[in-house]
């Protein structure tokens, strides 16, 4: 029997050393861990401990579709860049509503200097109207014009309300007191009459004078109310634009 049997300790094999790593070792793993955070754990996170004012139910809503949000922001680029053109297209009428609203003289048509003119002021003219080379024409809205230059010179056309009854007003007619812009400010919409008015054999460019008569200062009210309008839709544009973009502070409660 003793000699079959092996002694304890033979069977029992020597206890190995085990390294235990120090305390301190796993730190910087630890801090790098504890920042990867996944989307998940942020939204478990936010669902749980809501930051102040924000509702959990909001927060648990699925994003807006990305192609509707860019749609959705070009759309408020283009309104803000319309109502500016806007803007800048009425800044001559605006400024004219604020003219002094006393018409100043400017005198008789044929002794008249283009030089002592000065565009968009209130004034009056007077000068004899030259029917056989009027042009009557009609805007988008329906309101009719007529626009004639005065005897004894080409350097300033007349334009006219075109209403009934116009023709016999227009003949006796000597004065006229209204606006006083060149045909380059008038743009495009005056391009149909300045064509007409080469084939009559009466030259126009851009530096060519039109009187509208009849509208003082106080009637263009509407160039300031639509000015405001489209300043107001600039600014809300803006307010929004900036409102989607700035970054939202999540606070704990």
């Amino acid at each position: 029997m003793e000699g079959r049997s092996r002694p304890l300790d033979a069977i029992v094999s020597p206890a190995r050393s085990v390294h235990h790593p120090t305390a301190g070792a796993n730190k910087p793993a630890d801090r790098l861990s504890k920042l990867l955070v996944t989307t998940l754990e942020r939204d478990d996170v936010l669902l749980s401990r809501p930051a102040a004012g924000v509702d959990p139910e909001l927060l648990a809503l699925p994003a807006p579709a990305r192609g509707r949000r860019l749609a959705t922001l070009t759309l408020m680029a283009a309104c803000a860049a319309a109502a500016l053109a806007m803007l800048a297209s009425l800044r001559a009428d605006v400024a004219y509503f604020f003219a002094d609203d006393r018409a100043q003289a400017v005198g008789e048509a044929v002794d008249l200097d283009p030089r002592a003119l000065s565009p968009n002021t209130y004034v009056t003219l007077e000068g004899t109207p030259m029917a056989s080379t009027r042009v009557t024409y009609e805007r988008v809205l329906g309101d009719r014009f007529a626009v004639f230059p005065l005897a004894g010179q080409r350097r300033v056309l007349v334009q006219v309300p075109a209403d009934d009854g116009f023709e016999n007003r227009a003949s006796a007619r000597r004065e006229f007191s209204g606006r006083l812009v060149t045909v380059g400010q008038l743009g495009s919409r005056f391009g149909a009459v300045e064509r007409t008015l080469e084939r009559m054999d009466v030259p126009v460019s851009s530096e060519t004078y039109v009187l509208l008569a009849d509208e003082p200062p106080g009637s263009y009210v509407w160039a300031l109310l639509l000015a405001a309008l489209c300043a107001l839709v600039v600014l809300l544009d803006v307010f929004l634009l900036l409102r989607w973009f700035r970054p939202i502070r999540l606070e704990s409660a």
